[in-house]
């Protein structure tokens, strides 16, 4: 679900509708059906993601990229996006086997993993989109959906622990904090109109944010080490933009 569109067409009192806790309810039951892995195209894909879809393949983040997804600047974020691309059978996700059985299960997308729950930061003070890592404050929403049925009622914690996920995952903090730290530092280099400048982050930032990771070693030293990496750069440039400005 896109927050931004909800905004646009609703207003906040749109998303404050929407919002769930921890201990919110929320009524659902999987009928197996398969729809969900259908015609799915916001799926994106996070480093930890792919370095667990490539440690269960045996394969390079790099090659889950090139055979599930594609790559592109995202409209408002301004950071490189990896998106699955649903190009298997009748526009199906292509980690289905012929069965339609999910080849991924045990470590599929967290967008998958959370279905029909979406998450989403929100700065803590305003409750409005995030555009700084200042407050951060990690909210849910029910998505619409088409399947499934009403049969079973479910909290927001309870939803997650049977997803596997953590209620506190400092991973998502620490992804937002850089994605969003890459997005304001590309949106600075745009408004200077420097394209080289913005083309030279969105490389440094893809190989860094998706590429550089050795499923041989453990998925959260290398992160670090990568978002330090990335987040180094994105200052430098950010001191250059500044030192432009000065110069005027």
């Amino acid at each position: 679900m896109d927050l931004q569109k909800i905004v646009e067409s609703e207003g906040m009192e749109g998303v404050e509708r929407r919002l769930l806790d921890l201990d919110s309810e929320f009524r659902f039951k999987c009928r197996r059906c398969g729809k969900c892995c259908r015609n799915q195209r916001e799926v994106m894909f996070t480093a930890r993601d792919l370095y667990h879809i490539a440690c269960k393949l045996e394969i390079t983040t790099q090659t889950v990229i090139n055979r599930y997804a594609r790559v592109y600047i995202g409209p408002n974020s301004r950071i490189p996006v990896v998106n699955m691309v649903p190009n298997g059978r009748g526009g199906s996700c292509p980690m289905l086997d012929r069965e339609g059985r999910c080849t991924v299960h045990d470590c599929k997308p967290t967008v998958c993993a959370l279905y029909p729950l979406g998450r989403v930061l929100l700065n803590a003070i305003s409750n409005e989109p995030l555009e700084s890592d200042a407050d951060l404050r990690v909210r849910y929403i029910l998505q619409e959906h088409t399947c499934g049925s009403a049969k079973r009622v479910h909290t927001v914690r309870s939803w997650l622990e049977k997803s596997g996920i953590m209620d506190e995952d400092q991973f998502f903090l620490d992804w937002n904090r850089i994605t969003l730290l890459v997005g304001e530092t590309a949106r600075g280099l745009e408004a200077g109109q420097d394209r080289e400048a913005v083309r030279r982050l969105w490389r440094q930032a893809y190989r860094l944010l998706y590429i550089d990771y050795d499923t041989a070693e453990t998925f959260s030293p290398q992160f670090e080490r990568n978002s330090q990496k990335l987040k180094a750069f994105c200052i430098e440039m950010q001191k250059d933009i500044q030192e432009e400005l000065s110069d005027i």
